[in-house]
């Protein structure tokens, strides 16, 4: 943490800790000084949540409001981290013409054509000259700073506390548990007073430390005569060192609440005193200014963002205008009865399926996040406990389990009593793993009749049966999910508007209404839950469609719907399936209790989705390494069954741009899976109720994904997790690289590049808004998250212009056109090289 960082500063201005005696202690107000200033440091990274429930994150998310440049340049030197390409990789860009030089003078220019270095540029003569811009740019290039070594003795703090916390966070995997239930500070005393890997001189000064961790704090603080500026500045240097750690601690602090930053800081100091290392230096200066990697940046993103925007229609439009936009969509396209339509989650993956289907028949697609508006804690059929299935952004308001439909008891029980045998067998052949005694004798009993199953899954995967996570069901006998023991009718039907105006979906119903979740079906894979669903907390998202298309079919729903104006005909039917991002195969469930005129529909919908699957398989393989555009059917399950196979999909890589507004806007169009979609009609709209849901929530979580890909490209070591194939699991809270270290929370480097170099894209997330401009204006200034996002330049969003013709984008000063540079060459979108990457 760079000690010109603002924090809020607890305490009394700029007074000095008291140093305690050895009679008294710390005063009482030091003490909470010091626990004040413990939380606060917490702010030098974001939350981890986990590898159980995987959710993308922005790990610079506590500097929001600092804006992109400053939290990508200062707030990731502070952590040892790259947070931005480098100066020599944008060069190479430039060189290579992938970003254009018209590009990067048109942001020079409207930076008020100064450099970024800060020294004024070419004279009035030269304002205009785009070569002049440039150049200047390129001759006020930063001094590149080397990175000072790490202290040896502060490298082994790091180390021991990693050991620590990995056995004391994961306590329940530990063949020996560490946790007394002392606490943290205490239970790493107990245990280091006895530990002989430590010297007797180190031990002897532990014991002379305070037993109270707040006091260690203070003792350390005070015995260097800081101001609070320094304190909080030093602590989260500290803090720093172990960056994994520390935001898992982080979401430990607000979920289960077993230890707080002031033990985990105890800790850390008191290694830092029997060790004798010195405190973590202040970390050098970013090779980047803030300006001049926004210049930079914006430049880099200009030929993506320019490609999208072209592509996107611009609403009310009559053609195509001078600053490029498809052709308007033809009147009679809406007017065009649907034989069903879909409903999709906004991820970028869904993208392709709708264009695929709209392709295939008379088919509507709309995007809506993927938990359908139903914010619950989910209990499937079998699981002991529920899981969150939302968007973290919210808690769950309800509790709903999935049971049996009436009569299906006998094959529910079958189902059930095979899923526990597995699970039995499983437990009892991984059992003597955990006995320190054993595991060597069992790993020679065990090899003989495990290791011909486990060669045979290496040479021919799937060979023994379909790819399936351990907590599925073999089988799936018929069942329901209990709305009314969850939800009072009043709750249902407000859920069920919600849902429905969110998505401007109030007229003109299909016969059938398909609402789509997604997930991944992978075989040991420690990240799948990150290929799920995020707006369902890293889930699956087949429960909740299924849960809010029960909704939607209910008599007494439809009865307060139509209440409130919302009308659904009653040959209108709602079903929930889901699209497996692996295979692309989608699944339609309860469709067994329709009529036989609505099961004939259905039959033919998922017949064309076979079609579309199909068909956006053989496009996603071409992409994938290994992938063969001959044989998607056998390459796709072989990849889900294959235990060693680090690329089972690209997830969400090479995200660019969020649309927000009628499927109009994109129908038809290939916007290649780099687009979350989310469906928004203005005119249904008019309070901006809607506008105000998706910008504050699922532009949020778009925008937390964007940046988890962006941060784990360009650094794959402290913001990504390193490589897959020296990875270690520590239960489920997070991998290792190797057998020691720190813990790794962001993307594998196997979800954002290849061998050849970066296959993820690294810019930042463009919104594109159909909406009113003062409407948007009316967000942004109520909402702060919302105002960060803008004004603090990590989204990009544009709108139509007032007149229809063009865009405009919104910055801190207000609406300023959006121009598209004049170039049809798509090479300044390509992928960089390896060598570009490096």
């Amino acid at each position: 943490m760079s000690s010109t960082e603002s924090h809020p500063t607890p305490g009394r201005g700029d007074a000095v800790l008291g140093a305690p005696t050895a009679v008294t202690g710390p005063s009482t107000i030091d003490l909470q000084r010091v626990r004040a200033f413990a939380d606060v440091a917490l702010d030098v990274v974001g939350d981890y949540y986990g590898l159980d429930a995987a959710v993308a994150v922005n790990p610079l998310l506590p500097r929001l409001a600092a804006g992109f440049g400053v939290a990508a340049t200062e707030a990731a030197a502070a952590l040892g981290a790259a947070g931005a390409p480098t100066e020599a990789h944008f060069r190479a860009l430039l060189s290579s013409g992938r970003i254009r030089r018209a590009d990067l003078a048109a942001v020079l220019r409207r930076r008020s054509a100064t450099d970024a270095a800060g020294d004024e540029a070419a004279g009035d003569e030269g304002v205009g000259d785009d070569d002049v811009l440039v150049a200047r740019f390129l001759e006020a290039a930063p001094s590149i700073r080397n990175r000072p070594a790490v202290d040896r003795r502060t490298a082994r703090v790091d180390d021991r506390l990693s050991r620590f916390t990995r056995s004391w966070f994961a306590d329940e995997e530990a063949a020996w548990s560490v946790r007394t239930g002392a606490g943290f500070y205490a239970d790493w005393r107990a245990l280091a007073l006895v530990d002989l890997t430590l010297r007797p001189r180190a031990r002897r000064a532990l014991r002379e430390l305070p037993e109270r961790p707040d006091a260690l704090i203070a003792r350390h603080l005070a015995g260097r005569r800081l101001d609070d500026a320094a304190a909080l500045d030093l602590l989260g240097r500290h803090l720093a060192r172990t960056p994994g750690w520390t935001a898992a601690l982080r979401r430990r602090t607000a979920t289960r609440r077993d230890v707080d930053a002031v033990e985990f800081l105890a800790v850390r100091l008191a290694l830092t005193s029997v060790l004798d290392a010195p405190d973590p230096a202040a970390a050098p200066a970013p090779e980047l200014s803030a300006e001049r990697l926004l210049v930079w940046q914006e430049a880099a993103e200009a030929g993506t963002h320019d490609a999208i925007l072209r592509s996107v229609r611009i609403p009310s439009a009559p053609g195509r205008d001078d600053e490029g936009g498809v052709d308007a969509v033809p009147a009679t396209l809406d007017a065009v009865p649907e034989a069903a339509h879909v409903v999709c989650c906004i991820d970028v993956r869904s993208e392709g399926l709708r264009r695929h289907l709209e392709a295939v028949g008379p088919y509507g697609t709309s995007g809506f996040a993927g938990f359908f508006g139903v914010a619950a804690r989910v209990r499937p059929l079998g699981a002991p406990t529920g899981v969150d299935a939302c968007p973290v952004l919210i808690a769950p308001r309800h509790a709903i389990d999935e049971r049996p439909r009436p009569g299906a008891a006998p094959r529910t029980r079958t189902a059930l009593e095979r899923l526990r045998a597995t699970a039995s067998w499983s437990s009892a052949l991984r059992a003597p793993e955990k006995g320190v005694h054993s595991a060597l004798g069992w790993a020679e009993l065990s090899g003989w009749m495990l290791g011909p199953l486990s060669a045979l899954r290496s040479v021919a995967p799937g060979a023994l049966g379909d790819a399936r996570r351990p907590d599925e069901l073999p089988s799936s006998p018929p069942t329901l999910f209990d709305l009314d023991s969850a939800m009072s009718l009043d709750e249902q039907v407000m859920t069920a508007d919600t849902v429905l105006t969110t998505m401007g979906m109030t007229t003109r119903f299909a016969p059938v209404v398909l609402l789509l979740g997604h997930g991944a079906t992978t075989t040991n894979a420690p990240f799948r839950t990150a290929l799920d669903c995020g707006a369902c907390g890293g889930h699956r998202g087949g429960s909740n469609a299924r849960i809010a298309a029960a909704l939607l079919n209910a008599p007494a729903v439809r009865a307060g719907l139509a209440a409130r104006g919302i009308r659904i005909p009653d040959e209108t039917v709602f079903l929930g399936g889901e699209h497996d991002t692996v295979t692309d195969r989608v699944t339609v469930h309860d469709a067994h209790a329709l009529p036989e005129r609505q099961r004939l529909r259905v039959r033919a919908l998922e017949a064309d989705l076979a079609i579309a699957g199909k068909r956006l398989r053989r496009e996603r393989l071409a992409e994938l390494p290994g992938g063969r555009r001959v044989g998607a059917e056998a390459e796709v399950d072989r990849r889900a069954a294959d235990w060693a196979q680090v690329f089972p999909e690209w997830g969400l890589a090479r995200n660019a741009a969020i649309v927000i507004g009628p499927r109009a806007l994109t129908r038809g169009v290939d916007l290649e899976r780099r687009a979350f979609l989310h469906s928004y009609e203005q005119s249904t709209d008019p309070d901006g109720t809607a506008l105000t849901t998706i910008l504050t929530a699922p532009l949020v979580v778009a925008h937390w994904i964007n940046a988890q890909y962006y941060f784990s490209s360009v650094d794959p070591e402290v913001f990504g997790a390193g490589s897959k194939t020296v990875h270690n699991l520590v239960g489920g809270l997070g991998v290792l690289a190797g057998p020691d270290g720190d813990l790794r929370i962001g993307l594998p480097q196997q979800s954002v590049m290849t061998r050849e170099g970066l296959h993820h894209e690294p810019v930042r997330l463009m919104a594109i808004v159909d909406a009113p401009l003062e409407r948007i204006d009316r967000v942004i200034e109520r909402h702060d998250i919302v105002r960060d996002l803008v004004h603090g330049e990590w989204v990009r969003l544009v709108a139509p212009a007032a007149d229809g013709r063009g865009w405009v984008e919104r910055g801190a000063d207000g609406w300023r056109p959006r121009i598209l540079t004049p170039d049809t060459d798509d090479v300044a979108t390509a992928t960089p090289t390896a060598k570009e990457a490096a």
